[in-house]
């Protein structure tokens, strides 16, 4: 079963940082964190990251958080950082 349904290969992405940091449900990413991975991704323009980032929002897969900036991960993304494990 596929969670993380049509979205953009951008929020694979995204999703796939908070795995690599190992975040959990409740946790939060850092926003220098994941910006420090962004930097690397050179196909992907500012308007596509945003965009999957509201994306990501709207699906409850993460909120975004204001102090300390970044983004806690919600159920639904944790759920999907799960299915990946297997």
């Amino acid at each position: 079963m596929t969670i993380l349904i049509s979205t953009t290969s951008t929020a694979r992405k995204i999703m796939e940082v908070f795995r690599y940091f190992r975040t959990r449900k409740n946790e939060y990413l850092a926003l220098k964190l994941l910006l420090s991975k962004r930097s690397l991704w050179r196909d992907i323009k500012d308007e596509q990251f945003n965009e999957s980032i509201e994306k990501l929002i709207e699906k409850g897969y993460i909120a975004r958080m204001e102090s300390p900036t970044g983004w806690r991960l919600l159920g639904a993304g944790d759920a999907y950082l799960k299915q990946l494990e297997r």
